[in-house]
């Protein structure tokens, strides 16, 4: 699967949670080989455009054509500093338009690969009458899309979580195995334990065979475990915390939702409270291969 990200798209909003994820996106591209491509969004400002989700995501002070011009040279510093540090091929782009309608058009247009946005976390209000942006954004694309909070280390990526849930995520393991090889990293299979502390038959034989799958394709260190928790979700984070992970990879979804908390409509998706960055997997690009092997 040599070459999965061969195009990587930074959404950039000038903020450090923002640079912090371009730095990301570089640090990836970097090691891929990828074309890296720096996205500004201004919004088309009307009354309207108030009541939108995106009017929450990006800070927009400056609506005149000066303040336009400020950005475009903000963003090519960005992108001269992003080629001198991580030694990428990288182009800017400053749009205007709806957030998630840019963004949709510009994946679509130039193929896009991978997403990567800095993910600030809102309160519990804001995340009710506001969409996050992250969740906007996940559910329109079908490529994968790395949310990055602003704790985490944007230079390495040693320790990676990826949580075993019904089916052998093939997807996933396919894509932790790529960023293992780049980047001499660890991959962490972990499984969900019954209330009782046991794993359960299902969930035992779909964790070995995701570990045999991923032994039959590479010699990376490879470790299993089972985890207490209410959800995949709320054990992953919790995890990824204990070990020290660098990245979590989850199939947007079930697997994506924490169960058992006030307001969870809102607030219970592991991107709305991982410390750690999350690559999401589009839910179409990994079909359960047991569900296939039962056919």
């Amino acid at each position: 699967m040599e070459g999965n990200f061969r195009k990587i798209l930074a959404l950039v909003d000038y903020s450090a949670v923002s640079r912090h994820a371009a730095e990301e996106a570089a640090m990836i591209a970097s090691k891929f080989g990828s074309d890296l491509h720096l996205l500004h969004i201004s919004p088309k400002f009307d009354r309207s455009y108030l009541v939108r989700p995106e009017a929450y995501f990006f800070d927009t002070e400056e609506y005149d054509e000066q303040g336009y011009y400020k950005k475009v040279d903000k963003l090519e510093k960005l992108k001269i500093d992003l080629i001198k540090h991580y030694d990428v091929s990288a182009v800017c782009f400053e749009e205007r338009g709806s957030f998630v309608e840019v963004v949709k058009r510009h994946v679509e247009d130039f193929q896009i690969n991978l997403v990567v946005l800095g993910f600030k976390k809102r309160t519990w209000l804001g995340e009710i009458v506001f969409q996050s942006k992250t969740r906007s954004i996940i559910k329109v694309l079908d490529c994968e899309v790395l949310c990055v909070n602003p704790e985490s280390d944007s230079k390495k990526l040693k320790k990676i979580v990826l949580p075993v849930g019904k089916f052998i995520p093939e997807k996933r393991m396919r894509l932790a195995y790529e960023l293992a090889k780049k980047f001499a990293a660890r991959i962490h299979l972990i499984a969900l334990n019954n209330q009782d502390g046991n794993l359960s038959n299902e969930s035992a034989k779909t964790l070995i065979a995701s570990y045999q799958y991923l032994k039959d394709v590479t010699n990376i260190p490879i470790e299993c475990n089972a985890v207490q928790g209410k959800s995949l979700a709320e054990a992953s984070i919790h995890y990824a915390k204990v070990v020290g992970a660098d990245l979590i990879l989850i199939n947007e979804g079930v697997e994506s939702d924490l169960r058992g908390r006030i307001l969870s409509k809102f607030r219970g998706n592991i991107v709305n409270n991982s410390s750690v960055p999350v690559l999401s997997v589009h839910a179409m690009n990994e079909e359960p291969r047991n569900e296939r092997n039962r056919a």
